[in-house]
């Protein structure tokens, strides 16, 4: 599979990449998600579940660049879903064993859905936007809760899905196709997972 090299030419582009960033997206979600909880159990929850769905794929991209594969490379990104799908079904058999909040259990069992749609979409179809999947997802889920309470934040939302898409295409990293596709299949399953675990 030949990939387009990306390119960040444009740093305005590039800083939108990375400040919304999926590894990054994820903390504010967890705070706001877990707002009416203490610090102590804000701070444990979190630290929690980043460890376990970033530490292993942090360290499989690292160990992928130094063989010469990069995430922008279809071929490249088999690897990283698996190891992140088994990463989130242990997070969530752990959460399950500590009683977690059923909105925590919501969101993993979500991912676990997400993955393999996100897998399936890039090994028959195309490269699909973790970016624009993640922060679709994210929003969604905070929608659905209710934590985009006020039209600003609704507004905001757009704009940062928006921004991120341009982003992603701007650094020709993604196509609009792509990017599409990665905020419906970021979506859909917080859509359907969240009314069923939370209900």
């Amino acid at each position: 599979m030949n990939d387009m090299r990306p390119t960040y030419q444009n740093r305005i582009a590039t800083a939108i990449s990375l400040i919304f960033h999926p590894a990054v997206v994820g903390v504010p979600t967890l705070l706001a998600i877990l707002n009416e909880m203490s610090f102590a159990e804000i701070l444990g929850w979190a630290v929690l579940i980043l460890g376990i769905l970033l530490i292993p794929n942090v360290i499989l991209q690292l160990i992928l660049q130094r063989q010469g594969r990069f995430i922008y490379q279809r071929d490249t990104r088999k690897p990283l879903y698996i190891v992140g799908w088994l990463s989130v079904l242990i997070c969530l058999v752990i959460l399950i064993i500590l009683n977690a909040p059923r909105v925590l259990v919501a969101c993993l069992i979500a991912l676990l859905v997400w993955i393999p749609a996100q897998l399936i979409i890039n090994q028959v179809l195309t490269k699909i936007s973790i970016h624009t999947a993640v922060i679709s997802g994210c929003l969604t889920g905070l929608l659905v809760l209710g934590k985009l309470d006020t039209p600003l934040l609704k507004v905001l939302s757009v704009i940062i899905l928006i921004l991120t898409a341009w982003a992603r295409m701007e650094t020709k990293n993604h196509t609009l196709p792509q990017v599409a596709l990665g905020a419906l299949v970021g979506s859909l399953p917080v859509l359907i997972v969240f009314p069923l675990v939370l209900s």
